[in-house]
């Protein structure tokens, strides 16, 4: 039997995994029982949940808690050959077969920006039990592989990358309308200070003889409760920033704004992967990526690279595509091109392969 972790199905990146690749496990690996473990009521919105004749088990244990470690343990299925946990959060009384997804190590490569020591030594303790418990690692960029084993230095032989992906059917349409009045320019992601979203403002407010708006796609916590800059930022740019709060992946209106901007813009200081630069570059938006972390690799040749700590280099990029036609639609080509490469099919595939492994001789028996 294989078990998942599925908890963290509704959450941004790490839910979009989960939401892209357990249906497809699940179809290739129809021979083979598999448990999910998540929120019930959750997992019905999803009719994939209904096509399989999965085995659920309700947990609604918040990550990153003392309860999750105890009930998430407790609720494993004895006869689970494998478990699979698509986030480094697994269940440290689990004694059986381990595949474990580390999308990046931003909570130990950057802990300035975790809050709260109690969420540093979780993520820590976190870390350290991954290289001693793990029989598998999947990381999602050569870059978080190498980040990883900075902090476990003696995993290697354990890790397999397998890039993230996007859908086939992820098109732009003639058919579809703006979704804005005005020309925009997009960005997609949380609010966390990793995403540097201050710098981006601070950017847009250089750019203003330039007659479009700054589109933000993402939760919007960080406006509410988060970094006073960014409340003092976007106050002053009320007019031209429009903060759309988090849009889900299966949402076609996030499709229609990728396909509707002028350009994609992700000045993170910390990315191990960056899927909105490619869901970008597949719907045939140009994107403006920091050179830090994983976006060079995923985007290659087709992107602008910036400097993230540079407010003017930021600026200058954005104005510099803004009003090159020809790079524009240069980047555009090249970026759908680049984004073939990429494909949720192909990332299933590579995963299935690690799980039929592990589960190895006792696989007959699931």
């Amino acid at each position: 039997m294989l078990t998942i972790d599925v908890r963290m199905i509704q959450a941004a990146g790490v839910g979009t995994y989960i939401r892209q690749l357990v249906p497809r496990v699940a179809a290739a690996l129809r021979a083979h029982s598999i448990t999910l473990i998540g929120d019930s009521d959750e997992l019905k919105i999803f009719p994939w949940s209904r096509e399989h004749p999965f085995r659920v088990i309700d947990c609604k244990a918040p990550i990153y808690s003392l309860r999750e470690q105890i009930e998430l343990s407790a609720k494993i299925p004895k006869e689970t050959v494998l478990f699979w946990s698509p986030h480094y959060n697994h269940p440290l009384f689990y004694r059986g077969r381990l595949l474990i997804t580390v999308h990046d190590t931003f909570h130990l490569a950057m802990p300035e920006f975790v809050g709260g020591w109690h969420r540093r030594l979780y993520a820590s303790i976190m870390f350290r039990a991954v290289r001693k418990k793990a029989d598998g690692i999947l990381c999602v960029s050569e870059f978080g592989k190498e980040q990883l084993l900075m902090f476990c230095p003696h995993g290697r032989q354990l890790i397999t990358v397998i890039y993230n992906g996007v859908d086939r059917d992820w098109r732009a349409s003639s058919a579809w309308p703006s979704p804005h009045p005005k020309p925009y320019i997009l960005f997609v992601g949380n609010v966390k200070p990793h995403k540097n979203l201050r710098r981006l403002l601070d950017a847009f407010m250089l750019l203003d003889k330039m007659p479009c708006d700054l589109v933000i796609i993402g939760r919007r916590e960080g406006f509410i409760t988060g970094d006073p800059e960014l409340v003092r930022h976007a106050s002053r740019l009320q007019e031209r920033v429009h903060f759309l709060g988090e849009i889900h992946h299966e949402d076609e209106r996030l499709r229609r704004y990728y396909a509707g901007a002028e350009v994609l813009v992700l000045p993170s200081l910390y990315e191990s992967f960056g899927l909105p630069a490619l869901e970008a570059m597949a719907l045939g938006c140009p994107v403006i990526v920091s050179k830090l972390g994983g976006l060079p690799e995923v985007c290659g040749d087709a992107a602008l690279y910036i400097n993230p700590y540079d407010v003017s280099d930021i600026a200058a990029q954005i104005e510099r595509i803004l009003t090159d036609r020809t790079l524009r639609d240069c980047l555009k080509q090249a970026g759908v091109v680049r984004a073939e490469l990429f494909d949720w099919d192909r990332t299933a595939t590579s995963t299935v392969e690690v799980i039929t492994d592990l589960l190895g001789s006792k696989a007959g028996s699931c």
